[in-house]
């Protein structure tokens, strides 16, 4: 199995004091497949190796403030959790933290009840899934503290004050357990608006070399934020409306540069849902990338089809962006309406993926079955637009109503129940109870899942456009799995590998 690079832990050692001078703490990105998971993440393997920028930012927080820093990308690496444990516990950390998603936390809970069992460090948790179960996270006794929050604005004087032996209540978005066992949940403070004191992610503990995507081109990539959060509203997100943060232009680009000078990054890919929310600010990005003369970096965004139009597409084209990113969801425009993407009609998300295309751009589209009023005849229509449009590459996922979506809630007030805290705190296994306004079983829409990516994927034109983006042997390899992979589940009948592009 492989192992970190030693130069990647002790890079992140201060020389300096700091907060957290002299503090050692590794971070653990687990593997996702050693249990039965919500999230269906065996087949992550089709996506790639991402590199989990959460934890790249819990690492440059930390360092900035002294400690230091082992972070271990175990699916990138390759290691398992006994490998991972024994690289820890040969490091010697005072801390080992994780980042939470609540569609993975089975298979998180396992990793955490196996460090703290054999290595004894306190365990420090975050991540979105601590907004959504926070107190039912921290009666796992595996968990010594929890943090509700950004890591830039609680983690350091959080253990800071655990250290000193202080008043975690003091410490805003803190979670821990009070003298008599009781789980304590502090509330966080404000969340700020701009990337003020927000250091760019360490991603020298990173194994950068080895991280791709399954649609990327260019063979040193990465992935990056431009902004957190989302104002947009669509019921199945679990950022529906959640504030925004959002980095100044000048904060992007020199990301931009840090990554194309100092790590060789020739491709990056922006996460953040919508990274042309803000016009100006998109200017301002592409302008200051001209300037940095970055003509060697690719890089891809994430849009809605309401918030961009040509004048945008030009100025991203001059400055190396190739790939856009749709949210469409589905081909019925009532089913669009019911889940509040008000994204205008079918017919503008036509017209706005044309023009992308003619732009020259390649086009991904993102799509959901599953939502109130879908149907045999709603797939149908979806699967009409994608092959009817330059659409380039699709992703698909069945719904899994996630917790803080209206569409959640709505289940759960319908059926008397939350099946995700259940799951969170007892590990019963996570259905959902009931879908919402439709007839349409799990089964049948895993199966109308695979077979919308077939349909989709295996024809000719398809086969003409991988083949003519095809830069490394490599990405031969990454195709063929994939479509593999999809037959596979097709004939078996079992879960459609979700997220495949």
């Amino acid at each position: 199995m492989s192992a970190p690079h030693p130069t990647r832990a002790l890079s992140a050692a201060r020389t300096g004091e700091g907060r957290l001078a002299g503090l050692r703490v590794a971070l653990v990105f687990p593997v996702f497949i050693d249990v039965e998971l919500a999230s269906y993440q065996d087949n992550a393997r089709f996506l790639g190796a991402i590199p989990p920028l959460t934890l790249g930012y819990v690492a440059a927080v930390l360092r900035d403030a002294g400690a230091e820093v082992l972070l271990l990308d175990c699916p990138t690496l390759g290691m398992r959790m006994d490998r991972a444990i024994e690289t820890v516990r040969a490091w010697g950390p005072d801390y080992v933290g994780f980042t939470l998603a609540t569609v993975d936390w089975l298979s998180s809970l396992t990793w955490m009840n196996a460090f703290a069992a054999q290595l004894g460090a306190p365990i420090v948790v975050g991540g979105i899934h601590m907004e959504c179960y926070p107190r039912e996270s921290m009666t796992h006794r595996c968990i010594e503290l929890g943090l509700v929050g950004h890591a830039d604005q609680g983690l350091v004087q959080l253990l800071q004050t655990h250290q000193a032996g202080g008043d975690l209540s003091a410490v805003p978005g803190a979670c821990f357990r009070d003298a008599d066992g009781e789980v304590v949940i502090v509330p966080e403070a404000a969340r700020p608006k701009t990337d003020e004191g927000m250091p760019f992610p360490a991603r020298e503990l990173w194994p950068t070399d080895k991280h791709f995507s399954i649609v990327s081109t260019e063979r040193h990539f990465t992935a990056a934020m431009s902004n957190f959060g989302c104002p947009y509203r669509c019921e199945f997100c679990i950022l529906r409306g959640d504030a925004v943060r959002q980095r100044s232009a000048a904060s992007v680009v020199a990301e931009m540069e840090v990554a194309y000078h100092e790590f060789g990054i020739r491709e990056m890919d922006f996460f953040d849902p919508v990274f042309t929310m803000k016009r100006d600010r998109v200017f301002q990005i592409c302008d200051g990338i001209k300037r940095a003369g970055l003509h060697g970096m690719v890089w891809s965004i994430r849009a809605r089809v309401d918030a961009i139009d040509e004048p945008i597409m030009d100025a991203l084209w001059a400055a190396g962006c190739r790939r856009i990113f749709y949210g469409i969801e589905s081909g019925s425009n009532q089913i669009l309406q019911r889940v509040d993407k008000r994204q205008m009609s079918t017919e503008h998300i036509a017209r706005t993926i044309t023009a992308t295309k003619r732009r020259g751009f390649e086009v991904l589209a993102f799509v959901m079955i599953g939502n109130p009023f879908e149907s045999r005849a709603t797939v149908g229509m979806t699967r009409r637009l994608l092959k009817g449009l330059p659409i380039d590459l699709v992703q698909i996922a069945s719904l899994f109503p996630l917790p803080k979506t209206p569409i959640y809630e709505e289940i759960v007030r319908r059926s008397g129940t939350d099946p995700w805290r259940e799951h969170i705190l007892h590990g019963t296994p996570m259905k959902p109870t009931l879908r919402l306004d439709t007839d349409l079983d799990d089964e049948q829409i895993r199966h109308l899942v695979t077979e919308t990516y077939m349909s989709f994927y295996f024809r000719p034109t398809f086969a003409k456009f991988a083949l003519s983006r095809i830069k490394q042997p490599a990405q031969v390899r990454r195709g063929l799995e994939a479509a593999l992979g999809i037959t596979r589940t097709f004939l078996t009948g079992s879960a459609a590998p979700e997220g495949l592009g």
